[in-house]
C-alpha cells in the first residue's frame, strides 16, 4: 500500500519505504469534457492576470475563495486546489533552449483538451527510491502518454541530503535518467508552500493533480514500485464531474 499524507503528515506505510531523517532510502477515469474552443467565462478575466498565471488557452489560473490548500481528494469531498507554483527547468527535458519558467499554469486545461491528469513527482539525486521511480516514469513514457496522463518532475537536493539541487545537478539527472519529460528545479524547496505538503527528507513526492480544476486528487510520500499501482489511486479517483466549477465555456455545454 502506499503511504499518504494528511495535513498532519500521516504516518508511512509498511509496504511503502521513503527516505527520511537521513536514513538509507529504498522504496514506498475519466477524460474532462471535449473542448474546442475552450473560451474564458469573461473576455476581460485574463487582463489582469500576468502570463505566467494564464494556461495556453489564455485562461487565468483558479483563485479559489477559499483559497489554496494541501488536502487530497476523500470520496466524493473535494480535495484543495493547488497554487501556482513556478520552477525554473526545461520542458520535456530539452536543455537545448535553456532554463524556461515551467508554471503549473501551463497544464491547466479546463475542459480536458490536453490531458487526463498531471502528476507531479519531487526527488533529490541522494534518494535511491527517487531514481528507481524516474527510470520507470521514463520508461513508461509511451503508455502515460496513450491514457493522457503527464509527468512533470522537481529536483529538489543533490547529491547530499539536504543540500539544493544545483544546475549541474539537474543537467546530470537528465542526462543519467535519459528523462522525456518536464524535469525542473526547486533546491531545497524554495517554493516554501510546496515544502509544506510533505518533510523534504521524506521522498519522493508524488501529487496527482485533475488538470480541469487543479484540483489535488491524490498524494503520497514513497516509491509504490511500479508505475500503474503509483497511479492508480489517482486516476480511479478523478471526479466524474470536477470537484470545482469551471469558468469556462467548453464544446460540449
Amino acid at each position: 500500500m502506499r503511504a499518504h499524507s494528511t495535513p498532519s503528515f500521516a504516518t508511512i506505510g509498511a509496504a511503502a519505504v521513503v527516505c527520511a531523517f537521513g536514513a538509507g532510502c529504498s522504496s514506498s477515469q475519466n477524460p474532462g469534457a471535449a473542448c474546442n474552443p475552450c473560451t474564458p467565462a469573461g473576455d476581460d478575466a485574463a487582463a489582469d492576470a500576468g502570463s505566467d498565471n494564464l494556461n495556453p488557452d489564455g485562461i487565468p489560473y483558479p483563485n479559489p475563495v477559499g483559497g489554496y490548500g494541501r488536502s487530497a481528494r476523500t470520496g466524493k469531498t473535494p480535495g484543495s486546489v493547488m497554487q501556482n507554483f513556478k520552477f525554473q527547468g526545461y520542458p520535456d527535458a530539452d536543455e537545448s533552449k535553456g532554463l524556461q519558467t515551467i508554471a503549473l499554469s501551463e497544464y491547466y486545461d479546463p475542459c480536458g483538451k490536453r490531458l487526463k491528469m498531471l502528476h507531479l513527482t519531487v526527488a533529490g539525486v541522494w534518494c535511491v527510491p527517487c531514481n528507481d521511480e524516474t527510470d520507470a516514469l521514463v520508461a513508461a513514457k509511451a503508455d502515460l502518454a496513450s491514457k493522457d496522463v503527464v509527468v512533470i518532475q522537481a529536483l529538489s537536493d543533490g547529491p547530499t541530503e539536504g543540500v539544493g539541487a544545483t544546475l549541474g545537478d539537474l543537467n546530470n539527472w537528465i542526462a543519467k535518467h535519459m528523462s522525456n519529460f518536464t524535469e525542473m528545479l526547486d533546491p531545497g524547496l524554495t517554493n516554501p508552500d510546496l515544502g509544506g505538503f510533505f518533510q523534504a527528507s521524506a521522498i519522493p513526492w508524488n501529487c496527482d493533480l485533475d488538470p480541469r480544476t487543479m484540483e489535488i486528487i491524490d498524494e503520497s510520500t514513497g516509491w509504490a514500485g511500479d508505475v500503474d499501482t503509483e497511479l492508480e489511486p489517482g486516476l480511479t479517483s478523478l471526479p466524474v464531474v470536477p470537484g470545482y466549477p469551471i469558468p469556462a465555456v467548453c464544446g460540449d455545454q
